[in-house]
Protein backbone atom coordinates (compact mmCIF):
# COMPACT_ATOMS: atom_id res chain seq x y z
CA UNK A 1 0.00 0.00 0.00
CA UNK A 2 1.18 3.55 -1.03
CA UNK A 3 -1.22 5.77 -0.17
CA UNK A 4 -3.95 6.06 2.44
CA UNK A 5 -5.36 9.15 2.64
CA UNK A 6 -6.13 12.24 0.25
CA UNK A 7 -7.54 15.59 0.63
CA UNK A 8 -8.58 17.91 -1.88
CA UNK A 9 -8.65 21.44 -2.09
CA UNK A 10 -9.34 23.66 -4.74
CA UNK A 11 -8.56 27.35 -4.32
CA UNK A 12 -9.67 29.92 -7.16
CA UNK A 13 -7.33 32.91 -6.00
CA UNK A 14 -9.98 35.60 -7.30
CA UNK A 15 -11.29 37.98 -4.41
CA UNK A 16 -13.65 36.25 -2.09
CA UNK A 17 -16.49 35.51 -4.09
CA UNK A 18 -20.17 34.15 -3.45
CA UNK A 19 -21.26 30.53 -3.64
CA UNK A 20 -22.77 30.66 -6.74
CA UNK A 21 -19.72 32.50 -8.70
CA UNK A 22 -17.45 28.73 -7.86
CA UNK A 23 -18.83 25.44 -7.05
CA UNK A 24 -16.31 22.38 -6.68
CA UNK A 25 -17.44 18.72 -6.46
CA UNK A 26 -14.76 16.06 -6.11
CA UNK A 27 -14.09 12.78 -5.31
CA UNK A 28 -11.94 9.82 -5.42
CA UNK A 29 -10.44 8.73 -8.91
CA UNK A 30 -9.06 5.26 -10.25
CA UNK A 31 -8.70 4.04 -13.44
CA UNK A 32 -11.84 1.80 -14.13
CA UNK A 33 -14.42 3.04 -11.75
CA UNK A 34 -16.51 0.63 -10.04
CA UNK A 35 -19.81 1.24 -11.20
CA UNK A 36 -22.35 -0.68 -13.01
CA UNK A 37 -21.23 -1.27 -16.75
CA UNK A 38 -24.23 0.35 -19.20
CA UNK A 39 -23.65 -2.75 -21.54
CA UNK A 40 -24.85 -5.45 -19.14
CA UNK A 41 -25.96 -2.85 -15.42
CA UNK A 42 -24.78 -5.73 -13.74
CA UNK A 43 -26.07 -5.34 -10.42
CA UNK A 44 -24.38 -7.51 -7.50
CA UNK A 45 -24.96 -8.35 -3.76
CA UNK A 46 -23.34 -10.89 -1.21
CA UNK A 47 -25.94 -11.81 0.75
CA UNK A 48 -25.63 -13.83 4.25
CA UNK A 49 -28.87 -15.87 5.91
CA UNK A 50 -28.20 -16.70 9.36
CA UNK A 51 -30.45 -18.80 11.27
CA UNK A 52 -32.56 -18.78 14.75
CA UNK A 53 -28.57 -18.31 16.89
CA UNK A 54 -27.40 -15.75 14.65
CA UNK A 55 -25.01 -18.07 13.48
CA UNK A 56 -24.32 -17.73 9.28
CA UNK A 57 -25.70 -20.84 7.49
CA UNK A 58 -25.73 -22.37 3.45
CA UNK A 59 -26.92 -25.52 2.05
CA UNK A 60 -29.23 -22.83 0.19
CA UNK A 61 -30.06 -23.06 -3.98
CA UNK A 62 -30.04 -20.23 -6.10
CA UNK A 63 -34.36 -21.14 -6.03
CA UNK A 64 -34.43 -20.42 -2.56
CA UNK A 65 -34.01 -16.51 -2.93
CA UNK A 66 -36.39 -14.18 -4.65
CA UNK A 67 -34.35 -10.83 -5.39
CA UNK A 68 -36.40 -7.74 -5.95
CA UNK A 69 -35.77 -4.55 -7.32
CA UNK A 70 -37.52 -1.29 -5.95
CA UNK A 71 -40.47 -4.27 -5.25
CA UNK A 72 -40.05 -5.63 -8.93
CA UNK A 73 -39.22 -9.39 -8.72
CA UNK A 74 -36.03 -10.13 -11.05
CA UNK A 75 -34.33 -13.37 -11.85
CA UNK A 76 -31.07 -14.13 -10.50
CA UNK A 77 -28.36 -14.50 -13.33
CA UNK A 78 -25.20 -14.53 -11.05
CA UNK A 79 -25.03 -16.88 -8.07
CA UNK A 80 -22.66 -18.50 -5.46
CA UNK A 81 -22.09 -19.57 -2.53
CA UNK A 82 -19.35 -18.54 -0.80
CA UNK A 83 -16.96 -20.22 1.80
CA UNK A 84 -14.12 -18.13 3.81
CA UNK A 85 -13.42 -15.17 2.71
CA UNK A 86 -15.32 -15.26 -0.60
CA UNK A 87 -14.34 -17.72 -2.45
CA UNK A 88 -16.75 -19.77 -4.28
CA UNK A 89 -16.99 -23.65 -2.59
CA UNK A 90 -15.20 -26.11 -4.58
CA UNK A 91 -15.17 -30.02 -3.75
CA UNK A 92 -12.04 -31.53 -2.20
CA UNK A 93 -10.04 -33.84 -4.96
CA UNK A 94 -10.74 -37.64 -4.40
CA UNK A 95 -7.55 -39.15 -2.92
CA UNK A 96 -6.16 -36.06 -1.09
CA UNK A 97 -4.19 -36.79 1.84
CA UNK A 98 -3.42 -34.96 4.61
CA UNK A 99 -4.41 -31.65 6.33
CA UNK A 100 -4.60 -28.84 3.33
CA UNK A 101 -2.20 -26.40 3.61
CA UNK A 102 -2.89 -22.81 5.31
CA UNK A 103 -4.99 -21.00 3.29
CA UNK A 104 -3.79 -17.19 3.02
CA UNK A 105 -6.14 -15.02 5.21
CA UNK A 106 -5.42 -10.75 4.80
CA UNK A 107 -6.97 -8.36 7.52
CA UNK A 108 -7.52 -4.88 7.30
CA UNK A 109 -7.91 -3.04 10.74
CA UNK A 110 -9.04 0.59 9.54
CA UNK A 111 -9.40 3.00 12.43
CA UNK A 112 -11.73 5.80 11.45
CA UNK A 113 -9.58 7.67 13.59
CA UNK A 114 -11.32 10.90 12.06
CA UNK A 115 -14.68 10.22 13.95
CA UNK A 116 -13.01 8.17 16.66
CA UNK A 117 -12.90 9.88 20.11
CA UNK A 118 -9.44 9.55 21.98
CA UNK A 119 -10.44 7.60 25.24
CA UNK A 120 -12.59 5.47 23.05
CA UNK A 121 -9.45 5.05 20.46
CA UNK A 122 -7.27 3.57 22.99
CA UNK A 123 -9.68 1.47 24.24
CA UNK A 124 -9.73 -0.20 20.46
CA UNK A 125 -6.48 0.23 20.46
CA UNK A 126 -5.64 -2.20 23.34
CA UNK A 127 -8.33 -4.75 21.76
CA UNK A 128 -6.42 -4.65 18.56
CA UNK A 129 -3.19 -5.05 20.43
CA UNK A 130 -4.87 -8.38 22.26
CA UNK A 131 -5.50 -9.64 19.07
CA UNK A 132 -2.15 -9.16 17.66
CA UNK A 133 -0.54 -10.29 20.60
CA UNK A 134 -2.10 -13.80 20.71
CA UNK A 135 -0.69 -14.85 17.81
CA UNK A 136 -1.05 -15.13 13.86
CA UNK A 137 -2.63 -18.27 12.58
CA UNK A 138 -0.42 -19.59 9.59
CA UNK A 139 -0.56 -17.61 6.56
CA UNK A 140 -2.59 -14.84 8.21
CA UNK A 141 -1.18 -11.36 8.24
CA UNK A 142 -2.63 -8.04 9.39
CA UNK A 143 -2.57 -4.40 7.86
CA UNK A 144 -3.43 -1.05 10.04
CA UNK A 145 -5.19 1.72 7.86
CA UNK A 146 -6.68 5.22 8.97
CA UNK A 147 -8.97 7.57 7.21
CA UNK A 148 -6.08 10.48 8.20
CA UNK A 149 -3.35 8.50 6.97
CA UNK A 150 -1.33 9.32 10.20
CA UNK A 151 -0.53 5.60 10.41
CA UNK A 152 -0.22 2.93 7.87
CA UNK A 153 1.13 -0.35 8.06
CA UNK A 154 0.91 -2.43 5.07
CA UNK A 155 -0.09 -6.45 5.45
CA UNK A 156 2.26 -8.49 7.47
CA UNK A 157 2.99 -11.46 9.70
CA UNK A 158 5.70 -9.70 12.06
CA UNK A 159 3.39 -9.20 15.09
CA UNK A 160 6.15 -6.43 16.62
CA UNK A 161 5.95 -4.43 13.80
CA UNK A 162 2.33 -4.00 14.45
CA UNK A 163 2.27 -3.49 17.91
CA UNK A 164 4.79 -0.99 17.65
CA UNK A 165 2.47 1.03 15.21
CA UNK A 166 -0.51 0.85 17.18
CA UNK A 167 0.40 3.64 20.34
CA UNK A 168 0.71 6.23 16.99
CA UNK A 169 -2.80 5.61 16.38
CA UNK A 170 -4.48 8.73 17.73
CA UNK A 171 -7.76 10.64 17.76
CA UNK A 172 -7.97 13.12 14.78
CA UNK A 173 -11.83 13.88 15.68
CA UNK A 174 -13.10 17.36 14.72
CA UNK A 175 -13.81 19.10 18.53
CA UNK A 176 -17.19 19.98 17.08
CA UNK A 177 -17.92 16.90 17.22
CA UNK A 178 -18.18 17.06 20.58
CA UNK A 179 -20.56 20.16 20.82
CA UNK A 180 -17.48 22.61 20.83
CA UNK A 181 -18.98 25.07 18.26
CA UNK A 182 -20.69 28.67 19.56
CA UNK A 183 -23.82 29.18 21.16
CA UNK A 184 -25.72 27.18 20.43
CA UNK A 185 -23.58 24.31 20.86
CA UNK A 186 -24.26 22.34 17.40
CA UNK A 187 -22.94 18.76 16.88
CA UNK A 188 -22.69 17.02 13.90
CA UNK A 189 -25.82 14.75 14.18
CA UNK A 190 -27.80 18.18 15.59
CA UNK A 191 -26.86 20.18 13.01
CA UNK A 192 -27.29 17.93 10.10
CA UNK A 193 -31.03 16.99 11.65
CA UNK A 194 -31.38 20.83 11.39
CA UNK A 195 -30.33 21.58 8.15
CA UNK A 196 -32.07 18.38 6.69
CA UNK A 197 -35.25 19.62 8.21
CA UNK A 198 -35.52 16.11 9.87
CA UNK A 199 -36.78 17.39 13.36
CA UNK A 200 -38.36 21.01 14.29
CA UNK A 201 -38.15 20.31 17.92
CA UNK A 202 -34.65 20.33 17.67
CA UNK A 203 -34.39 23.24 15.65
CA UNK A 204 -36.34 25.02 17.99
CA UNK A 205 -33.98 24.21 21.10
CA UNK A 206 -31.17 25.16 19.30
CA UNK A 207 -33.21 28.83 18.68
CA UNK A 208 -34.16 29.40 22.08
CA UNK A 209 -30.45 28.55 23.09
CA UNK A 210 -29.20 31.07 20.90
CA UNK A 211 -32.00 33.53 22.12
CA UNK A 212 -30.79 32.97 26.30
CA UNK A 213 -27.08 33.25 25.37
CA UNK A 214 -27.67 36.49 23.26
CA UNK A 215 -30.98 38.09 24.80
CA UNK A 216 -31.84 38.04 21.52
CA UNK A 217 -35.47 37.72 19.69
CA UNK A 218 -36.95 34.88 18.10
CA UNK A 219 -36.68 36.37 14.48
CA UNK A 220 -33.06 37.31 14.74
CA UNK A 221 -31.40 33.99 15.71
CA UNK A 222 -33.67 31.57 13.44
CA UNK A 223 -31.74 32.44 10.27
CA UNK A 224 -28.40 32.42 12.22
CA UNK A 225 -29.00 28.89 13.50
CA UNK A 226 -29.78 27.22 10.22
CA UNK A 227 -26.74 29.38 9.11
CA UNK A 228 -24.57 27.74 11.99
CA UNK A 229 -25.95 24.00 11.25
CA UNK A 230 -25.20 24.32 7.68
CA UNK A 231 -21.82 25.17 8.12
CA UNK A 232 -21.24 22.74 11.09
CA UNK A 233 -22.63 19.86 8.72
CA UNK A 234 -21.45 20.65 5.93
CA UNK A 235 -17.57 20.66 7.78
CA UNK A 236 -18.80 17.20 8.79
CA UNK A 237 -20.11 15.42 5.80
CA UNK A 238 -16.74 16.35 4.32
CA UNK A 239 -14.71 14.24 6.73
CA UNK A 240 -17.42 11.79 6.24
CA UNK A 241 -17.08 11.79 2.27
CA UNK A 242 -12.97 11.54 2.95
CA UNK A 243 -13.96 8.00 5.44
CA UNK A 244 -15.75 6.93 2.21
CA UNK A 245 -12.81 7.59 -0.28
CA UNK A 246 -10.14 6.00 2.17
CA UNK A 247 -12.00 2.93 2.91
CA UNK A 248 -12.29 2.31 -0.90
CA UNK A 249 -8.81 2.72 -1.56
CA UNK A 250 -7.88 0.37 1.33
CA UNK A 251 -10.36 -2.17 -0.14
CA UNK A 252 -8.81 -1.64 -3.52
CA UNK A 253 -5.51 -2.79 -1.81
CA UNK A 254 -6.66 -5.33 0.08
CA UNK A 255 -8.62 -6.66 -3.04
CA UNK A 256 -5.19 -7.60 -4.37
CA UNK A 257 -4.37 -10.14 -1.74
CA UNK A 258 -4.84 -14.06 -1.82
CA UNK A 259 -7.14 -15.65 -0.34
CA UNK A 260 -9.39 -14.66 2.53
CA UNK A 261 -9.97 -10.70 2.81
CA UNK A 262 -11.72 -8.83 5.60
CA UNK A 263 -11.33 -5.58 6.30
CA UNK A 264 -13.05 -4.36 10.00
CA UNK A 265 -13.85 -0.99 10.19
CA UNK A 266 -13.64 -0.01 13.35
CA UNK A 267 -15.71 3.81 14.22
CA UNK A 268 -17.97 5.90 16.40
CA UNK A 269 -20.02 6.50 13.56
CA UNK A 270 -20.34 8.75 10.63
CA UNK A 271 -23.31 10.62 8.98
CA UNK A 272 -23.91 10.26 5.37
CA UNK A 273 -26.79 11.75 3.26
CA UNK A 274 -28.15 11.33 0.00
CA UNK A 275 -25.50 13.37 -1.61
CA UNK A 276 -22.98 10.44 -0.40
CA UNK A 277 -25.34 7.59 -1.79
CA UNK A 278 -22.88 7.28 -4.83
CA UNK A 279 -19.85 7.03 -2.80
CA UNK A 280 -21.27 4.33 -0.64
CA UNK A 281 -22.99 2.47 -3.52
CA UNK A 282 -19.07 2.52 -5.39
CA UNK A 283 -17.39 1.36 -1.97
CA UNK A 284 -19.87 -2.11 -1.95
CA UNK A 285 -19.69 -2.54 -6.03
CA UNK A 286 -15.68 -2.40 -5.06
CA UNK A 287 -15.68 -5.02 -2.09
CA UNK A 288 -18.26 -7.25 -3.33
CA UNK A 289 -16.21 -7.33 -6.93
CA UNK A 290 -13.02 -7.37 -5.10
CA UNK A 291 -14.34 -10.39 -2.58
CA UNK A 292 -13.86 -8.40 0.13
CA UNK A 293 -16.02 -8.93 3.28
CA UNK A 294 -16.76 -5.28 5.28
CA UNK A 295 -17.22 -6.14 9.08
CA UNK A 296 -17.79 -2.81 11.23
CA UNK A 297 -17.57 -2.14 15.11
CA UNK A 298 -19.51 0.25 16.28
CA UNK A 299 -17.61 1.31 19.49
CA UNK A 300 -20.92 3.51 21.02
CA UNK A 301 -20.85 0.92 24.01
CA UNK A 302 -23.77 -0.28 25.66
CA UNK A 303 -27.79 1.42 24.55
CA UNK A 304 -29.37 2.12 20.99
CA UNK A 305 -30.70 5.17 20.01
CA UNK A 306 -32.42 6.97 17.45
CA UNK A 307 -28.95 9.25 16.95
CA UNK A 308 -26.83 6.21 16.87
CA UNK A 309 -28.94 4.36 14.40
CA UNK A 310 -28.23 7.23 11.67
CA UNK A 311 -24.76 7.46 12.60
CA UNK A 312 -23.97 3.66 12.42
CA UNK A 313 -25.74 3.72 8.94
CA UNK A 314 -23.39 3.84 6.41
CA UNK A 315 -21.29 1.33 8.70
CA UNK A 316 -24.40 -1.10 8.71
CA UNK A 317 -25.11 -0.82 4.58
CA UNK A 318 -21.48 -1.77 4.09
CA UNK A 319 -21.24 -4.66 6.24
CA UNK A 320 -24.85 -6.04 5.10
CA UNK A 321 -23.96 -5.36 1.15
CA UNK A 322 -20.40 -7.24 1.27
CA UNK A 323 -21.36 -10.14 3.20
CA UNK A 324 -20.11 -8.75 6.54
CA UNK A 325 -21.41 -7.83 10.21
CA UNK A 326 -21.69 -5.04 12.20
CA UNK A 327 -21.19 -5.55 15.94
CA UNK A 328 -22.58 -2.52 18.04
CA UNK A 329 -24.22 -2.07 21.85
CA UNK A 330 -21.45 -4.47 22.59
CA UNK A 331 -18.94 -3.30 25.42
CA UNK A 332 -16.56 -6.24 24.95
CA UNK A 333 -14.61 -4.64 21.75
CA UNK A 334 -11.28 -7.35 22.10
CA UNK A 335 -13.90 -10.37 21.88
CA UNK A 336 -16.12 -9.04 18.92
CA UNK A 337 -12.62 -7.72 17.32
CA UNK A 338 -11.01 -11.61 17.45
CA UNK A 339 -14.81 -12.86 15.80
CA UNK A 340 -14.80 -10.55 13.39
CA UNK A 341 -11.41 -11.16 12.49
CA UNK A 342 -12.23 -15.13 11.34
CA UNK A 343 -13.29 -15.83 7.92
CA UNK A 344 -17.11 -16.04 7.51
CA UNK A 345 -18.13 -19.21 7.09
CA UNK A 346 -20.64 -19.47 4.32
CA UNK A 347 -22.21 -16.38 2.09
CA UNK A 348 -23.90 -16.08 -1.32
CA UNK A 349 -23.13 -13.76 -4.39
CA UNK A 350 -26.40 -12.98 -5.99
CA UNK A 351 -26.66 -10.98 -9.09
CA UNK A 352 -29.18 -9.79 -11.84
CA UNK A 353 -29.21 -7.49 -14.61
CA UNK A 354 -30.82 -4.20 -14.11
CA UNK A 355 -33.39 -3.04 -16.73
CA UNK A 356 -34.30 0.76 -16.21
CA UNK A 357 -30.07 2.29 -15.78
CA UNK A 358 -32.13 5.79 -14.60
CA UNK A 359 -29.22 7.12 -12.25
CA UNK A 360 -31.49 7.16 -9.28
CA UNK A 361 -31.41 5.14 -6.66
CA UNK A 362 -33.13 1.66 -6.15
CA UNK A 363 -34.07 -0.60 -3.18
CA UNK A 364 -33.16 -4.21 -3.54
CA UNK A 365 -34.40 -6.66 -1.03
CA UNK A 366 -33.27 -10.63 -0.71
CA UNK A 367 -35.08 -12.71 0.93
CA UNK A 368 -35.89 -16.60 1.33
CA UNK A 369 -38.81 -18.35 -0.56
CA UNK A 370 -40.83 -20.38 1.98
CA UNK A 371 -38.47 -20.56 4.79
CA UNK A 372 -39.37 -19.06 8.15
CA UNK A 373 -36.78 -18.43 10.95
CA UNK A 374 -34.11 -17.12 9.55
CA UNK A 375 -33.07 -14.01 8.80
CA UNK A 376 -31.23 -12.39 5.32
CA UNK A 377 -28.38 -9.57 4.85
CA UNK A 378 -27.81 -8.18 2.08
CA UNK A 379 -26.88 -4.62 0.17
CA UNK A 380 -30.15 -2.15 0.62
CA UNK A 381 -29.77 -0.15 -2.51
CA UNK A 382 -27.73 0.77 -5.68
CA UNK A 383 -27.50 3.56 -8.09
CA UNK A 384 -28.62 2.40 -11.30
CA UNK A 385 -25.77 3.88 -13.92
CA UNK A 386 -26.99 6.47 -16.76
CA UNK A 387 -25.84 5.26 -20.19
CA UNK A 388 -22.30 7.51 -20.98
CA UNK A 389 -23.68 10.97 -22.82
CA UNK A 390 -21.84 13.68 -23.81
CA UNK A 391 -19.93 14.18 -20.49
CA UNK A 392 -19.22 10.73 -21.02
CA UNK A 393 -17.19 10.95 -23.82
CA UNK A 394 -15.58 13.57 -22.38
CA UNK A 395 -14.50 11.42 -19.16
CA UNK A 396 -13.50 8.05 -21.40
CA UNK A 397 -11.10 10.69 -23.37
CA UNK A 398 -9.94 12.04 -19.75
CA UNK A 399 -9.39 8.41 -18.70
CA UNK A 400 -7.51 7.50 -21.40
CA UNK A 401 -5.12 10.26 -21.07
CA UNK A 402 -4.42 9.45 -17.99
CA UNK A 403 -3.59 5.84 -18.67
CA UNK A 404 -1.16 7.14 -21.06
CA UNK A 405 1.85 9.07 -21.25
CA UNK A 406 1.07 11.52 -23.73
CA UNK A 407 2.25 14.99 -22.90
CA UNK A 408 -0.08 17.68 -24.00
CA UNK A 409 -0.07 21.61 -23.39
CA UNK A 410 -3.37 22.77 -25.10
CA UNK A 411 -4.46 24.39 -21.18
CA UNK A 412 -1.86 26.56 -19.80
CA UNK A 413 -1.40 24.73 -16.94
CA UNK A 414 1.66 24.32 -14.69
CA UNK A 415 2.21 21.79 -11.79
CA UNK A 416 4.47 22.27 -9.14
CA UNK A 417 4.87 18.97 -6.27
CA UNK A 418 5.60 20.03 -2.88
CA UNK A 419 6.50 17.21 -0.29
CA UNK A 420 7.25 17.66 3.25
CA UNK A 421 8.27 15.17 5.73
CA UNK A 422 6.29 14.85 8.78
CA UNK A 423 7.32 14.03 12.54
CA UNK A 424 5.01 10.61 12.25
CA UNK A 425 6.70 9.10 9.63
CA UNK A 426 6.19 9.57 5.47
CA UNK A 427 5.56 12.89 4.03
CA UNK A 428 2.30 14.81 2.93
CA UNK A 429 2.28 15.70 -0.68
CA UNK A 430 1.23 18.84 -2.43
CA UNK A 431 0.12 19.11 -5.75
CA UNK A 432 -0.48 22.79 -7.11
CA UNK A 433 -1.97 23.61 -10.33
CA UNK A 434 -1.59 27.10 -11.56
CA UNK A 435 -3.77 28.19 -14.84
CA UNK A 436 -3.14 31.26 -16.50
CA UNK A 437 -6.83 32.40 -16.69
CA UNK A 438 -6.11 35.20 -19.16
CA UNK A 439 -5.42 32.36 -21.97
CA UNK A 440 -8.82 30.13 -21.63
CA UNK A 441 -11.80 31.21 -23.31
CA UNK A 442 -15.12 31.47 -21.04
CA UNK A 443 -18.29 31.52 -22.39
CA UNK A 444 -20.87 34.29 -22.00
CA UNK A 445 -24.38 34.25 -20.44
CA UNK A 446 -25.37 38.13 -19.79
CA UNK A 447 -23.25 39.43 -17.22
CA UNK A 448 -21.76 36.18 -16.03
CA UNK A 449 -18.44 34.25 -17.44
CA UNK A 450 -18.77 30.49 -17.97
CA UNK A 451 -16.02 27.78 -17.60
CA UNK A 452 -15.70 24.36 -16.51
CA UNK A 453 -12.33 22.79 -15.45
CA UNK A 454 -11.52 19.38 -14.59
CA UNK A 455 -8.31 18.28 -12.76
CA UNK A 456 -7.70 14.49 -11.99
CA UNK A 457 -4.50 13.90 -10.33
CA UNK A 458 -3.31 10.12 -10.36
CA UNK A 459 0.15 8.92 -8.52
CA UNK A 460 2.22 5.86 -9.69
CA UNK A 461 4.59 3.80 -7.98
CA UNK A 462 8.16 3.15 -9.52
CA UNK A 463 6.44 0.15 -11.29
CA UNK A 464 3.88 2.56 -13.06
CA UNK A 465 1.22 0.92 -10.53
CA UNK A 466 -1.54 3.21 -9.97
CA UNK A 467 -1.81 3.95 -6.29
CA UNK A 468 -4.03 6.52 -5.81
CA UNK A 469 -5.73 9.40 -7.59
CA UNK A 470 -8.60 12.36 -7.16
CA UNK A 471 -10.63 14.06 -9.66
CA UNK A 472 -12.57 17.55 -8.98
CA UNK A 473 -14.61 19.69 -11.06
CA UNK A 474 -14.73 23.64 -10.87
CA UNK A 475 -17.49 25.04 -12.31
CA UNK A 476 -16.76 28.64 -12.70
CA UNK A 477 -19.67 31.47 -13.11
CA UNK A 478 -18.01 34.40 -12.39
CA UNK A 479 -19.00 38.42 -12.70
CA UNK A 480 -16.90 40.64 -14.19
CA UNK A 481 -14.83 41.60 -11.51
CA UNK A 482 -14.28 38.43 -10.22
CA UNK A 483 -12.93 37.43 -13.90
CA UNK A 484 -10.73 40.29 -14.11
CA UNK A 485 -9.10 39.92 -10.73
CA UNK A 486 -8.69 35.91 -11.79
CA UNK A 487 -7.14 37.18 -14.95
CA UNK A 488 -4.70 39.00 -13.15
CA UNK A 489 -3.78 36.13 -10.72
CA UNK A 490 -4.28 32.95 -12.10
CA UNK A 491 -6.82 30.39 -11.08
CA UNK A 492 -4.67 27.98 -8.64
CA UNK A 493 -5.55 24.20 -7.67
CA UNK A 494 -4.10 22.68 -4.05
CA UNK A 495 -4.32 18.88 -3.48
CA UNK A 496 -2.84 17.34 -0.95
CA UNK A 497 -2.37 13.76 -0.11
CA UNK A 498 -0.43 11.64 2.50
CA UNK A 499 2.63 9.17 1.59
CA UNK A 500 5.04 7.22 2.45
CA UNK A 501 8.54 7.32 1.50
CA UNK A 502 9.62 6.08 -2.07
CA UNK A 503 9.26 6.92 -5.89
CA UNK A 504 6.32 8.24 -7.90
CA UNK A 505 5.15 9.85 -11.15
CA UNK A 506 2.63 12.36 -10.13
CA UNK A 507 0.63 12.33 -13.48
CA UNK A 508 -1.91 15.38 -13.67
CA UNK A 509 -4.81 15.61 -16.36
CA UNK A 510 -6.72 19.15 -17.08
CA UNK A 511 -9.87 19.82 -19.38
CA UNK A 512 -11.54 22.79 -19.87
CA UNK A 513 -15.07 22.72 -20.72
CA UNK A 514 -15.49 25.77 -23.33
CA UNK A 515 -13.15 24.83 -26.31
CA UNK A 516 -12.81 21.33 -24.76
CA UNK A 517 -9.02 21.25 -24.59
CA UNK A 518 -6.73 19.21 -22.42
CA UNK A 519 -3.53 19.56 -20.58
CA UNK A 520 -1.38 16.44 -19.42
CA UNK A 521 2.02 16.30 -17.21
CA UNK A 522 4.16 13.80 -15.60
CA UNK A 523 5.89 15.30 -12.50
CA UNK A 524 9.15 12.37 -10.84
CA UNK A 525 8.32 12.32 -6.97
CA UNK A 526 11.46 11.00 -4.94
CA UNK A 527 10.77 10.52 -1.45
CA UNK A 528 13.86 8.95 0.33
Amino acid sequence: MRALWLVLTLVPLARATDPPEVSIRSGAYSPHPPTIAAQSNLVESAVTVYDSKGQPTGGFTVADFVLSDNGKPQPVTVFSELHGGGAPASAAKAGDRGSPPPQPHSVALFFDDLHLPSATLVKVREAAAKLIAAGLPPGERIGIFTDSGAVTVDFTNDTAALLAALPRVRSQEDPGNRGMTVCPVLTPYTAYVIAENLDPAVKQAAVYEAMGCDHLKYEEVFGMVEDLAHSVWENSRHRSTTTLDVLKIVVSHLGKQNGDRILILMSAGFIDDDRMSAEKTALIDDAVRRHVVIHALGTGGMGFSFPQMILLNAMADASAGTGGRLIHNNNDLAGALEDLASAPTVSYLLGFQADDPDGKYHALKVSLAGRNGFRVESRPGYIAATPPRENGAAQQRIDTLVSSHTLLQDVPATVRVIPAALATGGYTVKVIVDIDARRIRFASRGKLHLQQLTFVTAIRNGRGDFVTGKQAIMDLRVKSATMTHMQATGIHAVETFSLPKGSYTVREVVREMVQDHMAATDTPLEMP
